[in-house]
């Protein structure tokens, strides 16, 4: 269950600013895509999720879930039918992980019986032992807290999720095994989601498509992650992205996707195996780490596909390099 999610030229202005803090936005996010908004601090990206929800009300303009206008519904009822995953969480500390997930069922009036096993199963579905579920938050990590925030925003199995900067206050290392957590739960429950973020590799990690955002609420460039980075609209969007838009671009395409090297005979002096679902920019460091600058790459079953080298890597630098010169639109 996923809606269409459509801004019709909404603006937030706010009494007594000179600008708008969203002006005229409009874009759609198809049923099941994940829309990241990114942009410098004051860009209104989190102004824009919140009106989706109506915890800000447009000034002008509509937005639409699925061709019905947000304003036809009570804000109680189109919030409790709208799954929101914030930065600090939000999970009402007196309660436990099995109580936080069922908030709102029970407001919904679910009975005992289908919140305990929706509860079990969404626990399952977001990587999380069921014996987590009689703890209070305190007792949890921060990764987990993460996950039973998103597993309360699921509960209700709402056709569209909010994620206003949802990993920020995860510390890296456990933000990349959230950030995958959270793709390898998309590729299942194929939600639509506006995700806000202010990190372009998270934008891009993330995102089926992206929309970049200008301070004053100007929608400056909406493309997939591989069309912004290939093509930047302007000036503003390619310094927005960066000058190392060629490795960013090798975070899209996977080493399997490369043209490998056969798999050697046995004995043959290798490095470390690694997975082909591995982006291209992050076997760089394997490869530099590694005894020998080649890496076996192996398949979903273990199977050996082939042997990645630096060359390879290199070959594909410059690949990307030739294909993403700068167009006349960017200086």
């Amino acid at each position: 269950m996923a809606a269409t999610l459509e801004f019709r030229q909404a603006s937030k202005r706010y009494p007594g600013a000179a600008e708008p803090a969203v002006r005229e936005l409009t874009l759609e996010v198809p049923a099941g895509e994940t829309c990241v908004l990114v942009g410098p601090s004051g860009c209104g990206k989190t102004t824009a999720m919140r009106m989706v929800n109506r915890m800000i009300e447009p000034t002008s303009g509509d937005i639409l879930l699925d061709g019905r206008s947000v304003k036809d519904q009570h804000p109680d009822t189109l919030r409790r039918s709208i799954g929101y995953v914030i930065q600090q969480i939000g999970l009402f500390p007196h309660r436990t992980v099995a109580q936080n997930v069922a908030t709102v069922p029970e407001l919904e009036g679910w009975d005992r019986k289908r919140i305990a096993a929706r509860v079990d199963e969404l626990l399952d579905l977001v990587g999380l032992d069921r014996g987590l579920a009689k703890r209070y938050p305190a007792q949890l990590s921060g990764g987990q807290r993460q996950r039973v925030g998103v597993a309360r925003a699921l509960a209700a199995d709402p056709p569209l999720l909010l994620m206003d900067e949802p990993f920020g206050a995860v510390d890296p290392i456990a933000r990349a095994r959230v950030q995958d957590e959270m793709l390898r739960l998309q590729s299942v429950i194929r939600k639509t989601i506006l995700f806000v973020t202010h990190d372009i590799d998270e934008a891009i990690k993330m995102g089926d498509r992206i929309a970049v955002l200008q301070v004053g609420g100007v929608l400056a460039q909406y493309a997939t992650p591989a069309e912004l980075l290939l093509h930047p609209a302007s000036d503003f969007v390619a310094r927005f992205v960066g000058q190392d838009r060629v490795l960013r671009r090798l975070s899209l395409q996977r080493v399997g996707d490369l043209p490998l090297e056969p798999v050697p005979d046995a004995g043959a002096a290798l490095g470390s195996a690694i997975a082909a679902s591995t982006p291209v920019r992050g076997v760089v460091s394997a490869l530099l780490a590694a005894p020998e600058p080649r890496l076996l790459v192996t398949g979903e079953d273990g199977a050996a596909l082939g042997v990645v080298t630096l060359d390879l890597v290199h070959d594909a630098v410059r690949q990307e390099a030739a294909a993403g010169a700068p167009s006349p639109a960017v200086s």
